[in-house]
């Protein structure tokens, strides 16, 4: 897969490919460890062997992805089977071998939820290329051998999503990550990446191993899992569109597939387009030329349905440059910071985001990060950033935290959002966040009712990149009865 060349300095900010598809698995013939992108079905056997089995399910994977509209595909034989051969917990091969072909959907037929230490790898590395996960669940019907499994899944929940049942094809069970994979790269180009691969035919199937009632429908939404489901009049389908982080998610942005997927391509495109930033000098004219050009792409891609809103303001936003983004600090060493924000959702309700390039500074000369960091093997271009000790504030609970979980949550939703914008380290007092537990609720959708302060601090920075700090052996304050 060809890299994607950074935009030259002036030029418009081009979207990058949203459906790079990646498989990773088992095969009988063709190189080992080796990224190879086919073109067809026949492509894929041409190269990888004629193998059909259900011990290993990756020609039944590619062949459902071709099947269900998938056009090219990144294909890596693993050495073997295993689910250490696949994804390797440590070293190269496997997974890693996709390293630099820019796949942003990722399926590995023959690896399930029941593996959580080579999932956990793969949303890693999901998360380092912004990338997806489509995640295969154990075959069988419904049980807690699945609920389990998802349990067992940790960070970086909202870069995958899970399919149930597995499919039928030739009287072989097959997991269903391929044929899910040819519905996303259909969707996105009959609709575009910001629309839902929900609601969609699936093709190439013979039938589903389980049929699943409205009861189970509603257990496999409960879990956060998207149902495979055969309608009458409207044949089987993707029913649902929705991570595994949307049950326990208190920011909306994250709870869809198809937000997770418009953000990278957002943010991956922008980076990509302002490559040029690193070899240009650090002054008013590049910043007013960076925000000029952040606004023309998210404009286009409000006018092609992508962002939410009537109005342009509505959409989506940008500033860069001192007074709004920038510090004296910045200007002096040449970095220049760009903060966005788009409306994936709703109008009005925005997703923010920092992007920080390194520009040459007013010596004109270029700033070094402090350390050289280590070369990320990806389609997208980096520039240079300089990190330095964020500012850390200490935060008083008693401010923050009421005796209702829903105004707990706004409150803890403003500062944090504040601290991701700025960068701050949060600081608490481990003894104030551990003190009790909430005891009132106002309505059922309270899902952090009845657990400590400290989980949902830590529950809500994690999921937007917060870093939050204890401090340890403080003296535990008195709360104010009403609070608990």
């Amino acid at each position: 897969m060809p890299h994607t060349e950074p935009s030259t300095a002036g030029a418009p900010i081009q979207p990058l490919p949203t459906s790079v598809t990646g498989f990773v698995g088992a095969a009988d013939a063709g190189p080992v460890d080796t990224p190879v992108t086919v073109s067809s079905a026949g492509h894929y056997h041409a190269t990888f062997g004629p193998g059909l089995d259900a011990d290993r399910p990756l020609g039944h994977a590619v062949d459902l992805f071709f099947a269900n509209g998938g056009s090219s595909a990144v294909v890596v034989r693993a050495a073997g089977p295993a689910p250490e051969q696949l994804v390797p917990v440590q070293g190269p091969g496997g997974l890693h071998a996709l390293d630099g072909t820019g796949v942003t959907v990722l399926a590995l037929p023959g690896l399930t939820a029941a593996h959580p230490d080579q999932v956990g790898v793969a949303l890693g590395w999901c998360a380092a290329h912004r990338a997806v996960l489509l995640l295969d669940l154990p075959s069988g019907p419904w049980g807690p051998v699945h609920e389990s499994a998802l349990q067992q899944v940790g960070q970086e929940r909202e870069r995958a999503a899970a399919y149930h049942p597995w499919v039928v094809v030739g009287g072989v069970g097959v997991p269903p990550s391929g044929a899910v994979a040819g519905v996303v790269a259909r969707t996105d180009a009959e609709r575009g990446v910001w629309k839902a691969p929900a609601g969609v035919e699936l093709r190439g199937v013979d039938g589903l191993a389980e049929t699943l009632a409205d009861p189970q429908v509603d257990l496999l939404v409960q879990a956060e899992v998207n149902p495979l489901r055969d309608l009458p009049g409207r044949g089987r389908v993707v029913w649902g569109g929705r991570t595994l982080a949307g049950a326990l998610a208190a920011d909306p942005f994250v709870r869809y597939l198809s937000v997770r997927r418009l953000t990278d391509h957002v943010l991956g495109s922008v980076t990509t387009g302002l490559a040029f930033v690193q070899e240009e000098q650090s002054e008013p004219a590049l910043w007013a030329r960076v925000r000029q050009l952040t606004e023309d792409f998210l404009d286009q891609l409000w006018r092609r349905g992508g962002l939410q809103g009537a109005k342009a303001e509505q959409a989506y936003g940008v500033r860069c440059g001192p007074g709004e983004t920038m510090t004296e600090a910045d200007e002096l060493t040449g970095r220049v910071v760009v903060r966005l924000w788009f409306a994936p959702v709703r109008p009005a309700e925005f997703a923010v985001h920092t992007v920080t390039l390194q520009a040459l500074a007013a010596s004109g000369e270029g700033m070094p990060p402090a350390e050289p960091a280590p070369p990320v093997a990806s389609s997208l271009v980096v520039p240079a950033v300089v990190e330095e000790p964020a500012a850390v504030r200490r935060v008083d609970l008693r401010r923050v935290v009421s005796r209702y979980v829903g105004e707990t949550e706004k409150n803890l939703a403003r500062l944090l959002d504040r601290a991701q914008e700025t960068g701050e380290v949060l600081l608490f007092d481990e003894a104030d966040a551990l003190f009790g537990r909430r005891t009132e609720v106002r309505d059922a959708h309270d899902k952090y009712a009845n657990q400590e302060v400290s989980h949902l601090i830590e529950r809500m920075a994690r999921e937007r990149g917060v870093e939050v700090r204890w401090e340890r052996g403080k003296r535990r304050r008195r709360w104010p009865r009403r609070r608990w």
